[in-house]
């Protein structure tokens, strides 16, 4: 392309770096009250060739010449071409202010399509101006489990619970798009969790299972996320891993007393902080139709008929952060260890119980 120029109206994209992406369509005008810029030697109108990068999208389809991600999407163009331009005017295609930065960063916040424009001049010689078209950015609607700030961020059929500054506190900076999960479907790669937020049941009765981010298998969370174990809000007993926000609960088998030293429910995401050691443990009563998680074992406790599912101590659960538990060994499916009673456990397997 060196040397010479494409006709008006084409638009080519090329690569200018890591992560860095563009296109670059320009039209040549000339003003009414001037002549064009001539080079010297062949007095042909010399036309200034404008370049646009554009860094920050998760995707950039060159057929259909669109750079896409995930709201809030935040991109950054910058111009690359004649050195006789030096004046740019940026406009981003969602009704806010342009901007006269040479190279802008711009964030969208809702889920659209956005043909971005840019016209670039010259203050010493006013005699062009060339005008491209950077890229259409489309900022995509967020599936079910993804952080938010606002509703309009969702996909159809979901809404931001838990926004920043709402009921569900302080680990929550920011949203999570979800809904109630009474149609049995959350979509592509979220699973129906039995955890309240900011979900109402019908007439104000027991919280509402919620579409959260699957985290099991090889799936992994986003940053700021961490996979924890919840009941499953299906018509199973069975347990899913899901995607909650860093300190946002704690997971099955973590303790629960508050700093008032009372069983806090609200604060696992078992929905149950049993009166098991010093501290309590997040945990679920499994004298019922709900199933322990994986790897654990349903414990009739010493001296009473509460029966609750016990984590196994592990190397990433070595039961060592309350003192009034300990690893106590199961003997076969139904065995004795001073008088606490597992089943249902790994055959030799080590639980964190009650001393």
């Amino acid at each position: 392309m060196a040397g010479r120029c494409p006709p008006v109206g084409l638009l080519t994209f090329f690569a200018l770096g890591a992560g860095a992406l563009g296109c670059q369509q320009r039209s040549y005008v000339v003003p009414n009250d001037a002549s064009p810029v001539l080079d010297a030697s062949s007095d042909a109108p010399v036309l200034p060739v404008l370049h646009i990068s554009v860094t920050g999208c998760a995707t950039f389809d060159l057929a259909s010449e669109v750079c896409a991600g995930p709201a809030p999407l935040t991109v950054t163009f910058a111009p690359v071409g004649s050195a006789a331009l030096d004046t740019f005017r940026w406009t981003f295609g969602d009704d806010t202010p342009f901007s006269m930065e040479t190279a802008p960063t711009h964030t969208y916040a809702l889920p659209g399509s956005y043909p971005v424009t840019v016209n670039g001049g010259s203050l010493e010689n006013r005699n062009y101006t060339v005008m491209g078209l950077a890229c259409s950015v489309s900022v995509l609607p967020l599936a079910a489990g993804t952080a938010c700030d606002v509703d309009g961020q969702c996909g159809d059929g979901l809404a931001c619970f838990c926004k920043s500054g709402g009921a569900c506190g302080a680990a929550f900076p920011r949203g999570v798009c979800s809904t109630t999960c009474s149609t049995g479907f959350c979509g592509t790669g979220a699973v129906c969790a039995d955890i309240a937020l900011g979900a109402p049941g019908a007439g104000g009765g027991a919280p509402a299972p919620v579409c959260l981010a699957d985290c099991s298998g090889s799936a992994t969370c986003a940053a700021g996320f961490v996979c924890q174990q919840i009941p499953s809000g299906g018509t199973s007993a069975a347990w899913v891993s899901a995607c909650l926000p860093l300190g946002a609960a704690k997971d099955f088998g973590a303790s629960c007393r508050d700093a008032n030293d009372a069983l806090d429910d609200t604060a696992c995401t078992t929905g149950h902080c049993a009166d098991v050691g010093a501290l309590g443990m997040c945990t679920v009563n499994c004298s019922g139709a709900q199933d322990c998680p994986s790897g654990a074992a349903c414990a009739t406790l010493p001296g009473t008929a509460t029966r609750l599912c016990l984590p196994a101590c592990s190397a990433t659960f070595p039961c060592t952060g309350d003192p009034g538990l300990q690893c106590r060994t199961a003997v076969g499916d139904a065995g004795a260890d001073g008088g606490l009673s597992i089943s249902g456990g790994t055959p030799g397997g080590a639980y964190c119980a009650p001393r």
